[in-house]
């Protein structure tokens, strides 16, 4: 079968920015040697070269992963780029060169790949934003005037960092705001977005409907996506990416996650069958057109699920994901040891009828203790929630259920639905032909005292 010309620009695009990083880009100096060279496949030159890790990134210095003949200082200074610092925890902050003219080529990109956006999103439309303070926007003690939260073509609808303070009159006033500004696009973390459409649902409300939501900075759970199509009835989608590698994947008008081939090349790490669907696996991202950020093989620390089967959109470039399974520090294991995702989880729990949020907390190798919250207090909710879990995680599994009033974010500003108190290491998950070797620096830091 013959190629298509669109994939031999892709892999000499790939290759480009492979030849160029490990010549020229400090950060890389000790992964040249395991480069097969040019005379190899593309895929098995980055195949053979290690992950970047967050904890890598942060042993280098920004400047260590510019492109030569570029001054950090002097753009700097002229307002070219900008040094931003990642929320979350201690391991996970990373220090970043931001670059908006990439960032926003990026987001361009990615509009094409899902119809709504595409009949929207000009470059020029409004945008209102639901998120944590924390990770964008204004952040305040206190409310803020509408003009205050107006920045250009964005509003920000919410600058009170902790959710559960939030009073009828905040969520009545991101009403009557979006009425006011009538946006293209409502754009946000989907735990708060589901905190908006839930009051509307209680509270009978009509809201502006915009032509597009999308759902971004956290994982989707599928009761989110419930509770907005109820609340406003409008299309939603799912952007999937991070501040350190732009807009990666974006879900179609067809619910399939499309690679933004136009941004970034994507690795898909298998798992090991014996333990999970060969089909799930981690993802590492290679930026494209970054002068100022240059980054292989970047594991952003998810997971993803490839699509089995052609996606109706007739996209076919780059992978294509049924979907984010949700981050690696997410993951759980049944009492036998098999991997289970976040969106294991929550596609059996989406089943309890009555559920609108939970948490769960894995205590140790056979315990499993799940918060739920039920605004219809209806006590079958627990029960099945209970009976959905040990069906997942199988014979041995000891769950218990509690119920909560509502739970709040991370220090990172984001909601983890799941997790584990005890560490889980996903590399050792990777099927051992995908598993990426060790750099020098990387094995230093490993055995340093």
């Amino acid at each position: 079968m013959t190629r298509p010309p669109s994939a031999d620009r892709f892999d000499a695009r790939s290759a480009e920015t492979l030849e160029r990083a490990l010549a020229d880009v400090e950060a890389y100096r000790t992964w040249r040697a395991f480069d097969p060279g040019r005379g190899a496949p593309i895929d098995a030159r980055f195949r053979a070269l290690p992950a970047l890790t967050k904890q890598l990134m942060n042993i280098h210095a920004p400047g260590a992963f510019v492109e030569p003949g570029r001054s950090m200082d002097q753009a700097l200074r002229d307002g070219e780029i900008e040094l931003v610092s990642t929320s979350g925890t201690t391991e996970d902050k990373i220090r970043n060169i931001w670059y908006q003219p990439w960032w926003d080529a990026s987001e361009r990109a990615s509009w094409a790949l899902n119809a709504h956006a595409r009949a929207v999103a000009s470059g020029t439309h409004r945008e209102a934003l639901l998120a944590n303070p924390l990770n964008v926007g204004v952040r305040s003690e206190t409310p803020l005037p509408f003009e205050q939260r107006l920045l250009a073509r964005f509003l920000y609808l919410n600058e009170l960092v902790d959710p559960l303070s939030w009073p009828d009159s905040h969520y009545q006033r991101m009403l009557d705001e979006l009425a006011r500004f009538q946006p293209a696009i409502l754009e946000g973390n989907p735990s708060l977005l589901s905190r908006l459409a839930r009051w509307v649902n209680h509270a009978g409300a009509r809201p502006f409907r915009p032509a597009l939501i999308a759902m971004t900075y956290e994982y989707p759970s599928l009761l989110h996506r419930r509770h907005l199509q109820a609340a406003f009835d409008a299309p939603l989608m799912s952007s999937y990416g991070s501040t350190e590698a732009a807009y990666v994947f974006v879900e179609c008008e067809h619910g399939r996650l499309h690679q933004n081939v136009a941004s970034c090349r994507v690795d898909f790490l298998p798992f090991r069958a014996e333990l999970a669907s060969a089909s799930i696996g981690k993802l590492l991202v290679t930026t494209f057109d970054n002068p100022w950020r240059v980054l292989i093989r970047f594991d952003p620390g998810d997971l993803g699920r490839l699509a089995e089967a052609p996606c109706p959109c007739g996209r076919t470039e780059g992978l294509t994901l049924s979907s984010i399974e949700g981050r690696a520090i997410n993951l759980t294991l049944t009492p036998d040891g098999r991997v289970v995702t976040q969106a294991d989880v929550d596609r059996r729990l989406a089943e309890v009828e009555g559920l609108d949020e939970y948490q769960l907390l894995q205590t140790d190798r056979r315990s499993y203790t799940l918060g739920v919250v039920s605004d219809r207090g209806a006590p079958q909710v627990a029960a099945e929630a209970e009976r959905a879990l040990v069906e997942l995680y199988g014979p041995g599994a000891q769950v218990t259920v509690t119920r909560a009033s509502g739970f709040g974010p991370e220090v990172s500003g984001k909601y983890r639905l799941v997790k584990a108190q005890f560490p889980i290491d996903a590399n050792t998950f990777i099927d051992p032909s995908f598993r990426p070797p060790l750099p020098a620096e990387a094995r230093v830091q490993s055995e340093a005292p």
